[in-house]
């Protein structure tokens, strides 16, 4: 007699009503979920949970000790964030935690479509649907690391505080400025200058959560010509000043930009080199 395999389920869980009712409300009619009312609540359900999803509204202490937590107690089991709020360090955090992959909210289509994909090749959760993915593309890390602009995001990383002109990197990549402009462009979804900018502010998010930081200090270490500078194009990709960022305040609202940005550095970004960049990173501010 053949042993029927028992139904899986989307393990829902959140501490902010509006959040938890927006995602449930977008997961409805497209796979099968439950939701979680507390932590202790996973362990009643873990043999029938094929994955969870932690939803968070913020960056606060209490939601990193409850991703921790369910990181460590359920390992076995794939996690994923659904956030308001998302930004580089945390995503740094998440990829040391093994969480599978981090969702921006409002969920779009194509992220909605990447979410149950996953879901149907990993688990046994039924996806009841799988809608088209849109026209809103990212490059699957396949085509980075094999693209003639490969030398071009190492230079990159490595001169990205001096930023180093399309000029200088065609002498090293035998190709035209305007061709490398143009190449990127269509790899990447975002200008030259506008990853360059990016990967500064994403270095000054870093930086600016070190004790004894400072906001000059930070601008210069990371290329900005001026902080006034600095603090103006941080305000417009992040949502708050850098001081306020210093000092935790909430209201995070990243740019469209910034967002795109992010999604393409955690294909950029493997966790073996997280370490590496951390201690350039300290030895920019010495």
């Amino acid at each position: 007699m053949a042993i029927l395999k028992a139904k899986e389920y989307f393990g829902v869980i959140g501490h902010n009503k509006n959040s938890l009712n927006e995602v449930c409300h977008r997961l409805d009619d497209k796979l099968a979920f439950k939701i979680i009312p507390s932590l202790e609540h996973i362990k009643k359900l873990n043999g029938s949970l094929g994955a969870i999803a932690y939803v968070m509204d913020c960056h606060s202490e209490l939601h990193c000790y409850n991703i921790e937590t369910i990181s460590r107690d359920f390992s076995k089991k794939s996690l994923y964030i659904l956030s308001a709020c998302i930004s580089i360090p945390m995503l740094h955090h998440a990829l040391k935690l093994g969480v599978k992959d981090v969702f921006h909210l409002p969920m779009n289509n194509q992220a909605l479509t990447n979410l149950l994909v996953e879901l149907n090749e990993t688990t046994d959760i039924d996806c009841f649907e799988q809608e088209s993915i849109t026209s809103d593309f990212m490059p699957a890390i396949e085509e980075l690391i094999s693209h003639p602009l490969e030398g071009l995001f190492e230079l990159i990383e490595q001169h990205f505080f001096d930023a180093p002109s399309l000029k200088q990197a065609s002498n090293s990549l035998y190709l035209s400025p305007s061709r490398i402009s143009h190449m990127f462009k269509d790899l990447c979804g975002v200008g030259y200058c506008q990853y360059i900018l990016c990967r500064r502010l994403e270095e000054s998010e870093y930086l600016l959560r070190q004790e004894n930081s400072s906001v000059t200090n930070v601008s210069f270490a990371v290329g900005f010509s001026n902080p006034s500078h600095f603090c103006r194009s941080f305000k417009e990709h992040l949502g708050l000043t850098p001081t306020a960022y210093i000092k935790k305040e909430l209201g995070i609202e990243l740019s469209c930009l910034y967002q795109r940005y992010q999604k393409l550095r955690m294909e950029l970004l493997p966790i073996t080199k997280i370490q590496q960049a951390k201690n350039r990173r300290l030895s920019a501010l010495n």
